[in-house]
């Protein structure tokens, strides 16, 4: 795990090494064991941070081919490059070290590039510089979990892991709209937006081609579309035989991902999906695998009794670390800031804590994420199945209940219970895409964000979002919402927080759900082997209930929620009147005042629960006022 960076610039113009430098060491924690330079006659640089996991003597970067041709700086895991190693070495390929960065290189020199990239099981961004050619070839892995920004100017060409390094090289006053409108919808920013204009990130499943002048193309290895294409006509009809294969795969995947040089452990929330990987991995282990999880002082959100059930159960050596308020608050600011754009996924703060707790034991971890998106953990996919059985009950009373709803407040005691009834109300009498939208927009509707911006700053985003839904299977609601959500949510929201929080810590975390083999292997499944009724991620609990205590199979999801809502009434309360300031947002002209004001007092006064929407409010202004 690393962080990259790179220049390309056109014959008439120096780069300056200096500043590429400070690209380089602007991201010193992805990297925080070595760093390297490769740079070519003024024109071509690559820099690399290394974060050693495998082959930690002679896995150094940037990384020559023999002949000195072919340079890469390589940031994240291949997991399957024992096998490509391998398979090259009957073809006659040989092999100075044991990294696979090398096997990266040999693969490009044997195969070529499209070839490579399909070959290649992993989370990665590379750069790769092929003198032969003039070119340099910078790839992002199929799903996201590795990121990669990259700008241009009339004279260079720059990219970098993280935007931090390329501060040198945009203007911090030129926002971008359509990023802006996406993130006050989802919450986030996908790809290829960023907040600032003229800055992207690379599209997963794509590879740039830059020449010598600057210029380059983006150009697709990778298609999901395709996959879920494709898999329409090879449906798995027996669910006993669907079971061994997912076991099969699972196991196989997390083995892979245990691959390391360096101590490993996993994260264990005590649900379903971070209890099987890490009871897999206690099959897999000669001796006792070491477990991590944070419980909180509030019960509500407190998940620690669960994580220690499962931890007794697989023997593992089990860490846990309680917090309180006061411990979340204190590391806000600079959770926020380490994303250096918006980034309103609050579950970023506790996530950023387990991984800095687990940082003092190990260096790679595990983890559960993904599970959802692939086998329907979600409430949000039981979307249609709500809006159909409330629609069964006749006009007059629904309209009676619906008034009931509305007068209730939201207080400690019925703050949950009331948003599931109001999202359901909400979405009933929705179209299929419509839905979608409406659970995806975790920020606020298309008809709020009217509200929100100023006239000169809104444009509307819903085609943007729907894009992906709209892309595959129209006449399959449960298809549509899968394959989006891995093409934007995954993307954009939960690879990104986990790659974050555990970046800032110096921690790699590996997804062993987001094999691409169990990817294809999800849409292969009838939904009623991933949701049946009401029992979401079916398959999944049948498959591995015999790792696991009876118990943990029968818990509700909780996830890392915070006390949003209770935070904004009284510890966050001042710092967000002060943020949303009347004379500061009207300086700042971007929202319409008067709309701040009443969504304050509906909240403060428990008329209605908004600490959704004014959490990404205080977390664009904090990022506004400190880029």
């Amino acid at each position: 795990m690393c962080g990259i960076v790179g220049a390309i610039s056109s014959a008439n113009h120096s780069l300056d090494l200096s500043s590429l430098h400070r690209m380089r060491d602007a991201m010193e924690k992805r990297g925080p064991d070595a760093f390297g330079d490769f740079f070519l006659s003024n024109f071509l640089y690559l820099g690399h941070r290394r974060l050693s996991i495998i082959d930690l003597e002679s896995g150094t970067q940037p990384m020559l081919a023999a002949d000195g041709k072919v340079a890469i700086v390589f940031n994240g895991e291949i997991y399957n490059f024992k096998h490509i190693r391998a398979k090259l070495q009957k073809e006659g390929v040989l092999f100075a070290t044991h990294s696979d960065t090398e096997v990266i290189i040999q693969a490009y020199l044997t195969w070529g590039l499209h070839s490579c990239l399909e070959a290649l099981e992993g989370m990665f961004a590379f750069a790769l510089w092929d003198e032969r050619v003039q070119k340099v070839f910078v790839a992002r892995d199929r799903y996201g979990e590795k990121p990669l920004y990259y700008t241009k100017n009339q004279q260079s060409f720059f990219f970098a892991s993280e935007l931090k390094a390329l501060k040198d090289f945009y203007s911090k006053d030129a926002l971008s709209v359509t990023a802006l409108n996406l993130f006050f919808s989802l919450s986030y920013i996908p790809a290829p937006h960023t907040i600032y204009e003229g800055v992207y990130k690379l599209l997963p499943g794509n590879y740039l081609e830059i020449d010598t002048n600057g210029d380059f193309y983006i150009r697709p290895y990778y298609s999901l579309k395709q996959v879920v294409e494709n898999a329409q006509s090879h449906l798995i009809t027996n669910y006993e035989q669907a079971k061994k294969a997912l076991r099969d795969l699972l196991f196989t995947s997390v083995e892979e991902k245990m691959i390391a040089d360096v101590p490993l452990g996993s994260f264990l929330s005590g649900g379903i999906d971070s209890s099987i990987i890490s009871a897999i991995m206690a099959k897999l282990s000669p001796k006792p695998i070491k477990t991590f999880s944070i419980g909180f002082k509030e019960k509500a959100y407190d998940e620690s009794e669960r994580a220690a059930l499962v931890a007794s159960h697989i023997g593992s050596d089990h860490t846990l670390h309680i917090l309180g308020h006061e411990d979340l608050l204190a590391v806000v600011d600079d959770t926020l800031a380490y994303f250096d754009e918006p980034f309103g996924d609050s579950s970023a703060i506790p996530s950023m804590m387990v991984a800095k707790k687990a940082k003092e034991k190990v260096t790679v971890v595990l983890t559960g994420d993904c599970a959802d998106e692939l086998f329907g953990g979600y409430e949000k996919y039981l979307g249609k199945y709500y809006a159909e059985k409330y629609g069964d009950y006749p006009s007059a009373l629904r309209k009676l209940f619906e008034w009931g709803i509305g007068h209730v407040p939201h207080t400690n005691l019925t703050n949950h219970s009331l948003r599931k009834v109001k999202k359901v109300i909400e979405s009933a009498s929705l179209s299929p895409q419509a839905r979608y939208l409406r659970l995806a927009s975790l920020g606020f509707s298309p008809e709020e964000k009217k509200e929100l911006l100023k006239a000169t700053w809104e444009i509307p985003v819903s085609d943007t979002i729907l894009s992906h839904f709209l892309a595959v299977n129209k006449e399959d609601e449960l298809t549509q919402t899968f394959y989006s959500d891995i093409q934007l949510v995954l993307e954009g929201d939960m690879l990104t927080k986990v790659d974050r929080a555990c970046m800032i810590n110096s921690l790699e975390a590996r997804v062993p759900f987001l094999d691409s083999r169990i990817v294809d292997f999800s849409f292969r499944l009838p939904h009623e082997f991933k949701i049946l009724g009401k029992n979401k991620k079916r398959i999944l609990k049948d498959t591995f209930a015999d790792l696991l205590p009876k118990e943990t199979m029968r818990f509700s999801k909780k996830g890392f929620g915070l006390p949003l809502r209770v935070w904004f009434q009284n510890e966050l309360k001042e710092e967000l009147y002060r943020l949303l300031d009347d004379k500061l947002v009207k300086e700042q002209s971007l929202f319409n005042s008067d709309y701040l004001k009443r969504l304050l007092k509906e909240h403060m006064e428990n008329k209605e629960n908004h600490a959704s929407k004014l959490w990404q409010l205080y977390v664009f202004q904090k990022w506004y006022y400190k880029q």
